[in-house]
């Protein structure tokens, strides 16, 4: 059941990072939105996220998982340091370099949250056959 939430947990970060990926793309990014998918993604992440036991993976998938969560906060908190770096540039090129950086750590961020999604896929699969 526990899994079950963590999985849904990550479908719904994931939908957050792909909002936020949809507004970096758009043609006027609203620094405002792009803040507040933000937010909503890091407070998925933290508070449903991390504050859930692995002890219902398999125990060859906790490693990889911590791993991968370590890495999606690292790049969570980069994405936030960028995205003020982004409100704060004035100049059209500097805007787009702040803007090719953000788009760069959300695909990072949604390639870790597809892996997850992946590894807990096959788990299902695993408990489903049990």
């Amino acid at each position: 059941m526990l899994l079950k939430f963590y999985y849904q947990s990550y479908q719904r970060f994931l939908a957050k990072l792909e909002e936020l990926q949809k507004e970096v793309l758009a043609k006027d990014q609203d620094l405002i939105r792009l803040k507040t998918f933000y937010d909503q993604a890091q407070e998925i992440f933290q508070n449903q996220i991390l504050n859930v036991t692995l002890d219902e993976l398999d125990c060859n998938a906790i490693p990889l998982v911590q791993s991968a969560e370590t890495e999606i906060y690292k790049n969570l908190r980069l994405l936030g340091t960028e995205l003020l770096f982004l409100g704060s540039s004035r100049q059209a090129g500097t805007t787009q370099q702040r803007l090719e950086k953000v788009q760069g750590i959300i695909e990072r961020l949604i390639n870790y949250a597809n892996a997850i999604i992946e590894k807990l896929d096959t788990g299902f699969v695993d408990q489903d056959k049990k």
